[in-house]
Parts: C-alpha cells; structure tokens; sequence
C-alpha cells in the first residue's frame, strides 16, 4: 500500500525536475533578438543568414528564436539610434550587431542595457574595445575580435605579385568606424605606399576614380556596392592589369580578384562561437563573462584566369601552398574528348602521314613493275655525215644521210616479269597493312596520353587537397601549441610534411604539364596549346553496356569464352600479321618463278618500222637512200647454266620463306599472350575501382575520426600523419584504378585491331551482336550432352 501511495507523488517529483530543467517548457514567449545592420544591404546577406542559421542549428529546440531586423542608415547615428531603439524596445531580449561598421562602432559604448553581441570586431585595441581575462569584463557586453594581420596580408599579396603603391577601396562607414586603420596599415605596408578611397554608397563608377599608375587595389569591404557593379569593378581592373587584393574573403576571389588571404570559413567560424556565447547567456550565464577572443585561419587563395589576364605567373612555391580557383590549366583551350582526340591524331599525326608517303611510293613501285608487262614503243632517229669520200662511192653512201625507226615490243610471257609485279603487289598490301598498324599505334598514343592527362590532373588535385590538409593539420597543432595540449614538436612534424606535400603537388603539376604536351605532341599542335579535357565515363571505349561488361567480367567461363573471342578477333585483324602474310605469299610467288626459271623460257615479240629520211651530198641519189623497210620477230630465251645462281637463289627464297613463316607464328603467339595479359590487367583494374573507391572512402572517414581525436588530444600526432598518408594514398590508389582500366582497355583494343568507341553506331550494334552471339554459341555448347561415358 505505501508503494501505491507514493506513485503519484513520485510522477509529481518527476514532472517538477523536467518543468525546472528543461527550459523549452518556460519558452512559451519566443526570444526575440535583434540584429542591428549597417544599411540595406548588397553584398552581406549571406553572412547575416549564415550567423542567424547557427544560431537556430545549435538552439534547436531549447528556445524558440525570433529576429527583428533593425537597419541602420550607413552613418554612425544611425547605428547608435538602431541600438537604442532595440534596447528601448520591451520585447527584445537580446542584441545581435552584424554591421561591420556598428560591431567598431558599438563596442565602445559606456553601457549596455541588455546582453549584445558583436562578432564581428577588428583589432579591439584600436577600437577601444574592454578586454578583461579573454573576457569583455563590461556588463552584458560579448564580442569576438580578431586580430587583423595586415602586415601578413600584404606579405602574402607581395609574395603573389610584388607592387610598391596600393589604393584601400572601401565603404566610408567602415573607414570612419576604424578612425585609427589609416595609420595602421600605412605601418604595416613596408615600403608600400597606400592611399584611401571610400565608397558612399551612390558613386559606383570607383575604377574612373583610381589614380593613374596603381599597381594593386586592396578590397577593403564595398557591401553599398551592387553585385553587378561589384563585378565590373573587378573586370576594370582586371583588364587594366590591375592586382586586385580582397581583405575580406575567398568569395571575391572566386567573383574575379587576383587573390585573398582570408576565408569565409571564419565567418562560418565566427558564427558558430557566437551562437555558442548566445547560447550560454540564454541558459542563464552572464555576457560579460563569455570569452572574445578568435584567431582567423588565413589561406591564400588566387584566381588563376585573372592571373593570366593581367599578365602574371605566381611562382610554383606560390601556387602549391594557395587555394587555386580557375585553376584549369586547359580552361580556353578546345574542348578534347576520346573521340576527338583520337579523330585529331589520324587526321594531324605527322608520323602518321609519313608512313601514308610510303603507302604512295609503293603504289609508285606497283605501277613500275606492272610496266614491264605492257607494250614498250620507241621511236630513235640518226644523222651522218662522212669524212672521207672515197667511202661515198658504193651505193648507199652518201656524203650526209638521215634515218628513223620505230620500234614496238611486248613480253608475250615471262614468267620473272610476271612474278615481279603480283610480288609488288603482295608488298603494297604488306604496306597498306603497316600503315594500318600505324594509324592504331596513333589512336592508342593519343588516346592514352589523353587518359594519362586526365589522371596527371587528377593527382594534382588530390595532392593540392593533401596540401591543404596539412596546412590546416600546421595550424591545428599550432593551436594546441598555444593552449599547451602539444608541444612544438607537433609543429615541427607538420612543417615537414607540410615541405613534403608542397614538393608533391610540384611534381604532380609538372607530370600534368607534360602529360598536355605529350598530347599537343602527338596532335601537332603547338605544344604550349591549353586543353580541355573531358573525362570519359568507364563504358565510354566499349560496344557494350557496362552491365554487360559486368556480366563478362564477373562470370569466369563467359570471361574465358570473351578471351578466346577477343584472340580470335585479334588474329584475324591484326595489321601486322596481315604484314607478314603478304610478305609470305611475296616470297612463295617468287619461289614458284625461280622455279620456272629451270625449264620455261621468255618470249617476247618486237616490230620495227625503218625509215631512210634521206640523203645529201657526194653519193646520194641511189634507190637505197630512200628505203622504207619493216620487220617482226618472236623471241624465246632460255638460260642454260648460270654458274649455279639460280639455284642458290631458290634456295635463299626458300630458307627466307621459312624464317618469315616462324616469324608469322611467333607473332601470333606474342599476340594472342599480349591480348590475354592486357584482358587479365584490365579485369584486375576494373574490378579494383570499386575496391579502391572503397578503400578510399573508408580511409577518408577513418581520417576524419582520427582528426576528431587529434583535436581532442586523445591521439598523436602520429597517428593523424598515418591516418593523412593512408587517406592520400588510397586517393592515388582509386584515381590510378579507373584510369589504369581505360588504359588497358585501349591497350586491349590496340591489340584486336579495333577501337570500339570510334565506330558508327551500325557497325557498333554489330559488332556488339557478334560478341554476344559467340558468347551464347559457346554458352549453348557448354549446356548440349556430350555423349559417351560419364
């Protein structure tokens, strides 16, 4: 009965523990927050909606969140009106500042009459801001301040591209909120000299206010600006071969600035450790007590088209540590697929076209033998005059005489001409067959330069992400330096894997240059051509589906049936053993003629026309000066010994038979292991993309876990330096697997005569039904009783 009696007043216990500690319940009223603003906004509404989303992500559903906007009017009265409405303002509970100019502005006020935020302040001492144990020490007053290096900021700009006078752009609001910024960074800016121009809101056209003779224009935050007029304002300078150098984030680096060396990731940052101090105040800590301080993670990030427009090459050591944005070497290049480069390199190829010059000369050849078996005509004339004149006396000698003949032959039958010609004839298709071969060597070439570039690019950026890494690994244990959870071995470790990643990322960018060049190459282009490369999807060189393919692939007997298809087609297409069947069937026409030489004669028919022109001088006059006359003679010839020649010239046709027989059977056997070894990479490869992607994934998570940790001091330093090396490694390895696979699948296609990707859709679907239909052929005879014993 006592436990009955006390069951209810147990639930009551229970229900008054979760009314007092859960505060969602007392939140029937939402929080209201105001957030006060410079002006209307152009450019920051992005970072406004990215505090307010923290904020409500961390809340959840502890409080119900409402923000009234209080926008201010670009002027120092009216933020501090804006301020005193919201605190005026019963139903506010707290103030969120995110004016720029009104965190400077506000963070200097004498007193704050309810709990006010403001994230957003640069250099406290400068702007007066209390500081107090990393604490505002003022009542109901929270702000973060960042430490502006704008020394280092200039130094990395420098580094990028060195400039000796500057002009600061920026709204006027945050230059008269920084009264003292000025003196700053004309201290900071060694040997730079730095004027000021401020932007009021209504003049957009800053380029035409731009000093003659500025090297660099430093984009001090324009958020009057419109978007558009924004974007003209870089493409002035930009055209102008003006650096432009933003002070405020990647983002206008990506929007056409030379480069930034800080990030929107600290905004995102700011915003979560604010949303954290609001957090702690709306659970019922103090402001004042909330820590201030925040240290911005710098990365310098360039444009690289804006680079090459205004005419500058940073240096590689440059170019590997920084965030790279239109970084594609190949961006105005044309655009290059699989097809096309292989369309390019048949049509271009000047090794190509020189063998095609040799197919010519022996057409050339062809015809010259042929030309021994036609009618051969000739006309020959003769003059004479004689000395000595006693000889004129006899009849037909005169003094001066003159004569012509025309004379016809024809090879009846001669078995050697004969055989001279069908054997230039099996020679030029020896040739056209070695052309063949050559215009497949081409393809492959250019096609697997094309897909060695496509993985060179893609190294690079995996290394150029395993840069960024380290960097961000330098500084996180730069960071538990500071706080004492490390020491500076730490970062004496990820200094040199940081050198190391930075010597990678060089290596990686000038195996991609060569990769490009190596195409240029083999395309006859000008070897410095920038290209686009479009990456080829993993069935794109194949008649079939990858389905299909799968089904090949995965089953071992279909494989083998697809082996012996894939030997039988290469047997049969092979360029180069068509080569030396033509020169077989050269050799044994002229082993049959040498043969015939022994017992079958040559004969040959000739006419001749004469004709005396005439006579002149002492002796002319007889009826001999003016014969005409004509003549036809058949003619057999035989040789009878010719000190054995003959034989010994049989014999070395017969022995060259031989050897060019074993050479068309080793060839054929060198093939038929080339075209399994290429089918059995290739089956590795394919099947070793999903390992790899895999592989790669897991090592990416398991990097994650391990950073966790390495943040929170429960791992070392070597264990995130094995997790790092693990993870870019394992990248490597599912980058090199696909296009290792394409790469074999080429080499494959090289082998069997034939790139698939490169014939017409008819001819694709047939060759496809071939395919299968042996597959089904040997399937069906695989199932069908043999017969017998068992």
């Amino acid at each position: 009965m006592q436990r009955v009696a006390n069951t209810p007043l147990r639930y009551a216990l229970i229900l008054f523990a979760w009314l007092t500690f859960h505060p969602s319940v007392f939140a029937q009223d939402p929080v209201v927050i105001a957030v006060v603003t410079d002006g209307p906004l152009y450019q920051l509404q992005d970072v406004e909606q990215t505090f307010r989303r923290e904020l409500t992500e961390l809340i959840g559903d502890e409080f119900a969140l409402e923000f009234k906007p209080l926008v201010a009017e670009w002027s120092a009265s009216s933020v501090s009106a804006a301020l005193e409405t919201a605190y005026a303002d019963a139903s506010v509970d707290l103030v969120l500042v995110l004016g720029i100019a009104a965190n400077q502005l506000t963070v200097s006020r004498p007193r704050f009459p309810k709990p006010t935020f403001l994230p957003m302040v640069f250099n406290p001492e400068i702007v007066g801001a209390p500081s107090q144990d990393n604490s505002s020490g003022q009542q109901n007053l929270n702000y973060l301040a960042d430490q502006i290096p704008i020394d280092q900021d200039l130094a990395a700009y420098q580094r990028v591209s060195p400039f000796s006078n500057a002009v600061l752009v920026s709204d006027n609001v945050i230059i008269e909120s920084l009264p003292n910024a000025p003196a700053t960074v004309r201290n900071a800016a060694s040997g730079v000299d730095i004027s000021f121009l401020g932007h009021d809101g209504t003049d957009h056209d800053l380029f035409s206010r731009i000093p003659d003779g500025t090297e660099a224009v430093l984009l001090g935050g324009l958020p009057r600006l419109p978007a558009d007029r924004f974007d003209d304002f870089l493409e002035q300078l930009a055209v102008n071969g003006i650096r432009s150098f933003s002070l405020v984030s990647e983002a206008e680096v990506e929007r056409g600035a030379l480069a930034s060396y800080t990030t929107l990731t600290d905004f995102r940052r700011l915003a979560r450790r604010n949303a954290l101090n609001m957090q702690a105040v709306l659970l019922g800590e103090r402001a004042q007590d909330q820590p201030i301080s925040f240290e911005g993670k710098r990365k310098l990030t360039i444009n690289v088209r804006t680079a090459r427009r205004i005419g500058l090459s940073p240096r590689f050591d440059v170019l590997s540590e920084a965030e790279l944005v239109d970084s594609e070497p190949d961006s105005t290049g044309p655009l290059l697929t699989l097809e096309r480069v292989a369309e390019i390199a048949l049509a271009q190829n000047l090794g190509l076209a020189a063998d095609e010059l040799e197919l010519d000369l022996g057409a050339q050849d062809v015809l010259s033998a042929r030309s021994s078996l036609l009618p051969q005509l000739s006309v020959s004339g003769s003059a004479t005059a004689r000395r000595d004149l006693d000889l004129t006396r006899g009849p037909g000698s005169a003094e001066r005489s003159r004569a012509g003949a025309l004379t016809l032959s024809q090879l009846v039958y001669s078995d050697a001409a004969l055989s001279g010609y069908q054997q230039q004839k099996f020679l030029q298709e020896g040739r056209e067959a070695s052309v063949d071969a050559s215009r497949l060597d081409q393809v492959f070439n250019a096609t697997s330069a094309f897909l060695q570039a496509l993985r060179a690019d893609n190294q690079l950026a995996i290394q150029q992400e395993n840069l960024n890494l380290s960097q961000t690994n330098l500084e996180l244990a730069r960071d538990r330096v500071r706080i004492g959870s490390a020491s500076n071995a730490d970062v004496y470790r990820w200094e040199a894997n940081l050198a190391a990643a930075r010597s990678n990322v060089l290596a990686a960018r000038a195996q991609s240059q060569q990769a490009r060049e190596s195409i240029n190459q083999l395309l006859n282009q000008p070897i410095n051509q920038p290209l686009r490369l479009q990456p080829p999807p993993k069935d794109a060189p194949f008649v079939m589906s990858a389905d299909e393919f799968d089904a090949l692939i995965d089953n071992p007997r279909r494989y083998n049936w697809f082996v012996e298809f894939s030997i039988e087609e290469g047997l049969k297409r092979s360029p180069e053993l068509r080569q030396i069947k033509a020169q077989l069937d050269a050799i044994d026409r002229d082993v049959v003629s040498k043969r015939r030489e022994f017992w079958l004669p040559q004969f040959s028919v000739q006419a001749q026309y004469l004709d005396s022109l005439g006579a002149s001088g002492r002796g002319s006059g007889s009826a001999i000066d003016t014969v005409n006359d004509w003549n036809v003679s058949l003619n057999a010839s035989l040789p009878l010994f010719a000190g054995n020649a003959r034989k010994a010239a049989l014999n070395r046709s017969q022995i060259l038979r031989r050897q060019v027989d074993l050479t068309w059977q080793a060839t054929a056997e060198r093939l038929e292991q080339s075209i399994r070894a290429t089918l059995h990479s290739a089956q590795s490869s394919y099947i070793n993309i999903e390992l790899s992607q895999l592989g790669a994934n897991a090592s990416r998570k398991n990097l994650e876990l391990v950073s966790e940790a390495y943040k929170q001091g429960s791992l070392s330093i070597l264990d995130l330096l094995d997790a790092q090396n693990q993870s870019l490694q394992a990248d490597l390895n599912a980058n090199n697997a696909v296009h290792n696979f394409l790469i074999d699948i080429m080499n494959l296609q090289r082998f069997t005569a034939r790139f698939d990707f490169l014939l017409d859709p008819q001819d694709r679907e047939a060759a496809k039904r071939t395919l299968l239909q042996y597959i089904e052929s040997r399937a069906g005879e695989s199932r069908a009783p043999t017969g017998g014993q068992p």
